[in-house]
């Protein structure tokens, strides 16, 4: 069975509870994995925040929140390519399906072909994405612009190493990051409907507000463009 880590700050005791209910519901083992909390002391890897970077394309700052939930990812994937494993990376605030039982055995068996699987995305208007077919009760998608979010995705080393080789400078939230297939070169694929869906309490992670000056919004615009030809 592949390893679980649920992702929890260690003052968000009660989104710990109602996970590790839920998945004990499931009879499903998990590991609770500290999350990085970038409210605090700053972590060693905030030294890969490139703000000039981010400068350049007139994206928004990251918040210390943001930066704790990349250095959490990220840390993940260290934890994949040491145990040379395909691990399950769940974030704590989310609704789990009765489906995300059997989404689990089937992403075991695929996993080797498809080293990145996501099992939850937080919107799809506007994430174009292809049928591949059916497998078990999901259909398997190839996303040609990722759902965003990180709440719940399966992982292969080769694919986690990626990610890591591809994340020297930071200048975007950590799921902007993994959805930028044509940058680290691990493709977007997903198992729909989705067997986790995001919870409703507040969000941990602050997010700051985007520069609204004319010439910031132009700015934007061209870096988008050049993404969707790059894409």
């Amino acid at each position: 069975m592949l390893k679980l880590f649920v992702i929890n700050l260690a003052s968000s005791i009660l989104r710990f509870e109602q996970v590790k209910q839920r998945l004990s519901e499931l009879d499903l083992d998990f590991e609770r994995f500290d999350a990085v909390d970038g409210r605090k002391v700053p972590h060693p890897l905030f030294d890969r925040y490139d703000d000039s970077l981010r400068k350049r394309y007139r994206r928004t700052e990251m918040s210390a929140g943001e930066k704790g939930c990349f250095a959490s990812h990220f840390l993940l994937w260290e934890k994949s390519v040491a145990l040379n494993e395909p691990i399950i990376v769940m974030e704590d605030d989310v609704v789990i399906d009765d489906s995300f039982v059997e989404a689990v055995h089937l992403a075991e068996n695929i996993i080797e072909d498809i080293p990145y699987l996501r099992l939850a995305g937080t919107s799809l208007k506007k994430s174009p994405y292809q049928h591949l077919g059916k497998v078990g009760s999901f259909e398997l998608t190839d996303h040609e612009r990722g759902p965003t979010g990180t709440l719940c995705y399966v992982i292969h080393p080769h694919a986690a190493k990626k990610l890591i080789d591809g994340a020297a400078h930071w200048f975007l939230a950590v799921d902007d990051y993994m959805d930028r297939y044509w940058e680290h070169g691990v493709d977007c694929f997903s198992l729909m409907p989705f067997p986790v869906r995001v919870g409703t309490s507040h969000s941990d992670i602050q997010r700051n507000d985007k520069d609204r000056r004319l010439w910031s919004i132009l700015l934007r615009e061209v870096f988008r463009r050049i993404e969707i030809i790059r894409r």
